[in-house]
């Protein structure tokens, strides 16, 4: 697995297929190699080169206890600097949950970069109407009673709770991206179950920015990624259509 040093990080990656470059991330207590788990590499990379990565805090890549590194600035940052290590001015983005407030932000602070934007699971809004949910889970985190996110499995290695509750808070430091996009121009798609508790806000995203937006029917937050024909199928044509 290639390994690309950036300041203090560590970022673990993958690389497959052959074409325009796309970047995927991976979402909340997840890693890059859950894109091969369930299905999306061997729909995808017929059409791009597909980058995978564990983000800061997951998987192989850097465990962070400092909440700073995981602010969602810092995370397009290293996307952004994964790019420059393969050589791309420009790439498409595709992020779910975690990845797709990731491609927002790229939105906004790089549009000259995003040649194609998908986002799984998310909306643009601040998380400002989580807090207390978000808190919840940073005490849980921090408190030791978070054990099932410790243990390893044959096809990952165990989470670093202390990582995930930085993560966590540096969740409540983005200020969304709602106000940013005007130079954001860029072909984008929005997907969400209709069962997870951000559909109304990706759905009230995708018609106030005039976005593609696909809705999965009987599906919640999770099972849109790892479960979903209809998003894989979805995904794969918008990239075929429109990765340049």
């Amino acid at each position: 697995m290639p390994l690309l040093k950036f300041n203090r990080f560590k970022i673990f990656y993958q690389v497959y297929g052959k074409g325009p470059l796309l970047i995927l991330h991976h979402g909340f207590g997840s890693e890059g190699q859950d894109w091969n788990r369930t299905g999306w590499i061997e729909a995808l990379e017929p059409h791009a080169t597909v980058l995978t990565f564990d983000a800061v805090g997951h998987g192989k890549s850097t465990l962070s206890h400092n909440t700073e590194d995981h602010e969602i600035e810092k995370r397009a940052e290293v996307v952004n600097v994964l790019a420059d290590d393969l050589g791309a001015a420009k790439f498409g983005f595709f992020g779910f949950s975690l990845g797709g407030r990731t491609g927002f932000e790229l939105a906004a602070s790089s549009p000259e970069r995003i040649t194609m934007l998908i986002v799984g699971g998310m909306h643009l809004l601040p998380p400002c109407s989580e807090r207390e949910r978000i808190e919840r889970r940073v005490r849980i985190l921090r408190s030791g009673r978070a054990k099932s996110v410790e243990k390893p499995t044959p096809n990952r290695p165990a989470n670093d709770p202390l990582s995930l509750a930085a993560a966590n808070e540096a969740l409540l430091r983005w200020q969304g991206a709602e106000q940013r996009l005007a130079n954001h121009s860029a072909p984008t798609l929005l997907f969400c179950g209709d069962r997870d508790m951000y559909f109304d806000n990706a759905k009230e995203t995708a018609k106030t920015m005039n976005f593609s937006f696909t809705a999965l029917p009987n599906t919640d937050h999770y099972s849109s990624f790892g479960a979903s024909k209809l998003a894989v199928n979805t995904v794969k044509e918008f990239v075929r259509q429109n990765l340049k």
